[in-house]
């Protein structure tokens, strides 16, 4: 049987799945979600993608990932390897942890984001006992939706907030930001200028179904599938895969997206800091540094390995903790962020 089309592109946005093998639960306890988290939360590193918004459930999980380079395939090969050696090895166990490979769907139309993001963080509600699963789903689009009464939709309403493994919490501000997780497509894509009033409208239009008690899907108008937009935009998008009698994935570069020289990035930070390359790499205490290698993986396209071998005597390890420590202290730092935003400003139109 031909395996499934996947097209990999550099700049795209993908919702991403995977179920256990037979249904089986792929996190039994919160310590295999931590160490989930903790993989997933290298992706950006690793591979120079964004995580936008997640969700874990027993036995499945879905993403939204914006990638810069067109490699989602060895991005989710190297996470789910990673989670299902660590799995079988603490629950003693063999065989495969996910089934099959995991699905993708390249979303063409930006506009379909939030509906997107929505669908991913409802997933804790569409379950058996609170009238929204797929059964009672069918069954409204049928007999129409009774309404749901004020007690429903309070449980409804208390197990959205309360699920502690999906970025709604984050996106909410239950919780605090993940410095992996990028939240300002989805945070700002229902309007509000300030923080609080993005809040409050992403939550309305999060919440609305819920109370409603009908949820929308934004898988109806999928194109061959497995894409999300306009017909002659994923028509474009399938030409490199066409006459692929096998299935087999094909990577197609996206041209428009290119990336600055390590040259131009650290003439663009020693402008934006005032200071010589030299001074942030001797100077103890200076976060330019980091900062510069931070800002390169989650924004500009470099990769960790990469941008380690540009620094001599800068070891793996100790570059992975560096930027994650820059992150973690960001938002609480003002000079950071203007930093971040100075040197995306000046180096995302540079070309190669």
């Amino acid at each position: 049987m031909a395996r499934p089309l996947r097209i990999n592109l550099a700049g795209a946005w993908y919702h991403v799945m995977s179920r256990g093998n037979g249904g089986d639960a792929i996190f039994r306890n919160d310590v295999d979600r931590h160490r989930f988290l903790g993989w997933l939360g290298e992706l950006p590193e690793r591979f120079s993608l964004e995580v936008h918004a997640f969700v874990l459930m027993d036995n499945h999980y879905h993403l939204l990932i914006r990638t810069r380079e067109a490699n989602l395939s060895h991005a989710i090969r190297w996470l789910h390897t990673c989670h299902a050696s660590r799995f079988n090895w603490a629950h003693r166990r063999r065989g495969h942890v996910f089934q099959g490979r995991f699905k993708a769907v390249l979303i063409l139309d930006d506009g379909s984001l939030d509906k997107v993001g929505r669908y991913l963080h409802l997933n804790p509600v569409r379950i058996d006992g609170l009238g929204l699963s797929k059964k009672d789903q069918r069954r409204a689009r049928v007999i129409g939706c009774e309404n749901p009464g004020r007690e429903l939709v309070s449980r409804r309403i208390a197990t959205l907030r309360n699920h502690p493994w999906s970025s709604w919490r984050v996106y909410s501000g239950v919780d605090p930001q993940l410095p992996w997780l990028c939240r300002e497509r989805i945070q700002g894509g229902c309007g509000g200028r300030t923080l609080k009033e993005q809040r409050r409208a992403l939550t309305a239009f999060t919440e609305g179904p819920i109370r409603e008690g009908v949820l929308e899907s934004p898988w109806e108008s999928l194109v061959a599938g497995f894409i999300l937009g306009d017909e002659m935009e994923a028509q474009q998008a399938l030409k490199p895969v066409r006459g692929d009698s096998k299935g087999l994935t094909t990577v197609h570069q996206n041209a428009g997206m290119t990336r600055p020289t390590w040259d131009a990035m650290v003439e663009a930070a020693e402008k934006i800091q005032g200071r010589r390359w030299a001074e942030m790499m001797e100077m103890h205490g200076d976060w330019g540094r980091n900062g510069l290698l931070a800002v390169a993986t989650r924004h500009l396209g470099w990769r960790l390995v990469e941008v380690v071998q540009r620094v001599p005597g800068l070891g793996y390890s100790a570059a992975a903790q560096g930027i994650r420590r820059f992150w973690q202290v960001t938002p609480h730092r003002p000079e950071m962020q203007a930093f971040e935003k100075a040197l995306v400003a000046k180096l995302s139109t540079v070309q190669v």
